[in-house]
């Protein structure tokens, strides 16, 4: 077990301070719900506790939102919420238990799962009823994510004829309405804000530039409060400290870590972060802040500790890491600082999307070997699951000349997002190695021409019908491996112009039914909560595009609830 101090510790979070009393301890602030992390999981707490009529203050290292405001809206619901049936979609909460059984396997139990799925279409209109918009125009065909005008679509694995054999197939994917960002990044606000206004109505505080450092305890192992520490605000310290945070953290988002050209804008960015981090020693004070009922962790994942990734799941450490710069771990230490358990700490997600262009996908994704190893039609996360956790982190998409054209009439007559349309435009160009033979290409490769080409044979003759495909793979969701000149497209986790994304799934385990995080004695620990990717939930097996954002609100809305029942203790 890490504990603060040790080997592998990697993080500024301290052993908890131990005091007999809570009376014995200068309090700064208090309220009867404390927030730490104030993102997609904490303000659907925050919301939810002070419905209940709970005094809530929120904490937050940066301003608020965490990775949600940073992603593409997408809000996993099913089970015949009011935007599906606007639509016409058919979907039962039976129907999504059975297909969320394969992709969560066993990582819950069934009795949760049950629960989010059945209360899947009365937690889509809470969100509704809290200014959240969604729009029921459908997008019914296969793509990781749809163009600027659909907001309904099928997120997920449900098409692929494996797993619409074992449940209907129904668009959950709920995609926030707002404004066209013109990319992926940025529709999460359209999730975040409606909630955070809706906070701010019904008194929610929020502490901004607060970093959690230390859990306070009494003698029994109860939580009562939280040391943070601030730089005082609207000092000339906090408005220089902001100016260079914000423009730090621009320059680190610009371009992905593998881009050509990103490592200027990182080197830049961590000049500036560098000379912020200068102000916080210096000017950072103490602050102590007591939590009557009890605190909520929901401060995101660990993606941006490069130090942890790299120690707890190397198989991912070369990935682009996926989320915001305060998913440092620190929510998560913050448990495990006071015997907090965790789980799949070592299990990330990798998101290998090759549809749109559509083509991509009828192409075949072999392994180092040139074996191939998955259906090309499955959600992406999937396939990046499988080239890091089975095949080293080494993949190829191969497709043959009638494919490449094809593939190029999509990126040039298409419609997709610039985000989808250049990183595959880059990649065909930049990113591949073309030969006349395949068994060519397999030596430029570094594969082996034998295992390249009967891979092809397969694949060719499941194409035509003539054999089944070993992965269950639709015969017209495939092409013939046959005219040359063929290419290969490098879609490993190092490969160069084809970042791999990448976030952490595990955390700290929870109480199902209330969110309590529990000791590694098995016992809640009175006092703390954990929820989103600081914790273990629903989407903590495998990513599922918007899984992780109903996650957020499932288990913020349990904790807030949980925090607000009689019987939870005033210390």
């Amino acid at each position: 077990m890490e504990t603060p101090g040790s080997d592998h510790w990697y993080s500024n979070v301290e052993a908890p301070h131990v005091t007999a009393s809570a009376d014995s301890v200068p309090w700064d602030d208090t309220a009867d719900f404390v927030i730490v992390g104030y993102g997609g999981a904490g303000v659907t707490a925050a919301v939810e506790g002070a419905e209940h009529g709970l005094s809530v203050l929120a904490l937050d290292r940066f301003h608020g939102g965490g990775a949600t405001v940073m992603n593409g809206g997408v809000f996993y619901a099913g089970g015949g919420t009011s935007i599906q049936r606007e639509a016409g979609v058919a979907d039962t909460p039976e129907e999504m238990f059975k297909y969320l059984q394969i992709e969560t396997a066993g990582i819950v139990s069934d009795a949760t799962l049950r629960r989010f799925c059945e209360e899947s279409p009365a937690l889509l209109d809470w969100m509704m009823a809290h200014g959240v918009q969604f729009n029921a125009r459908l997008y019914s065909g296969k793509t990781s994510y749809p163009s600027a005008d659909y907001y309904l679509y099928h997120s997920d694995s449900t098409l692929v004829p494996s797993y619409a054999a074992c449940a209907k197939p129904a668009a959950r994917g709920h995609r926030a309405f707002m404004p066209a960002t013109g990319s992926a990044v940025g529709y999460g606000v359209g999730l975040y804000a409606p909630l955070k206004e809706a906070a701010a109505k019904l008194g929610v505080r929020v502490m901004e530039k607060a970093e959690a450092r230390q859990l306070i305890c009494d003698t029994e192992g109860r939580v009562l409060g939280i040391k943070v520490l601030q730089i005082p605000p609207n000092t000339p310290e906090s408005k220089e400290h902001d100016s260079l945070e914000q423009r730090g953290l621009a320059l680190l988002m610009k371009l992905p870590p593998a881009f050509p050209g990103a490592g200027f804008y990182m080197r830049r960015g961590q000049r500036l972060l560098d000379q912020a981090a200068v102000i916080e020693t210096s000017h950072r004070k103490p602050l102590y802040i007591r939590a009557r009922k009890g605190i909520c962790l929901s401060a995101g994942g660990f993606v941006f500790n490069r130090e942890m990734v790299s120690h707890h799941a190397p198989n991912y450490a070369k990935g682009m890491p996926l989320g915001s710069p305060g998913d440092d771990g620190s929510g998560i230490r913050l448990g495990q600082s006071v015997g907090g358990a965790v789980a799949r700490l070592d299990h990330l997600s990798a998101w290998r999307f090759i549809n749109p262009p559509e083509s991509w996908a009828r192409g075949m994704i072999v392994d180092g070997a040139g074996n191939r190893f998955i259906d090309e039609t499955v959600y992406g996360a999937s396939i990046g699951l499988k080239i890091c956790a089975e095949h080293n982190g080494k993949a190829y998409l191969i497709l043959d000349a009638s494919l490449r054209q094809s593939v190029w009439r999509q990126l040039l007559r298409g419609k997709m997002l610039s985000f989808q349309r250049y990183p595959a435009i880059l990649a065909m160009l930049l990113g591949s190695r073309r030969a006349p033979t395949l068994a060519a290409l397999a030596n430029a490769c570094g594969m082996n021409p034998a295992t390249l080409e009967r891979t092809a044979a397969a694949y060719t003759r499941a194409a035509a019908g003539e054999i089944p495909d070993p992965f269950a793979k639709s015969p017209r969701d495939m092409a013939p491996m046959s005219q040359g000149p063929f290419i290969a497209i490098d879609i490993s986790i190092d490969a160069k112009l084809a970042p791999l994304p990448t976030l952490t799934l595990g955390g700290l385990r929870v109480d199902e039914a209330t969110g309590a995080v529990l000791h590694e004695s098995g016992a809640p620990i009175p006092g703390l909560y954990a929820a989103g990717r600081t914790a273990i939930g629903i989407c903590s097996n495998i990513y599922v595009s918007g899984l992780s954002s109903a996650d957020c609100a499932f288990s913020g809305r349990r904790a807030g609830q949980a925090v607000a029942q009689k019987e939870a203790v005033l210390f």
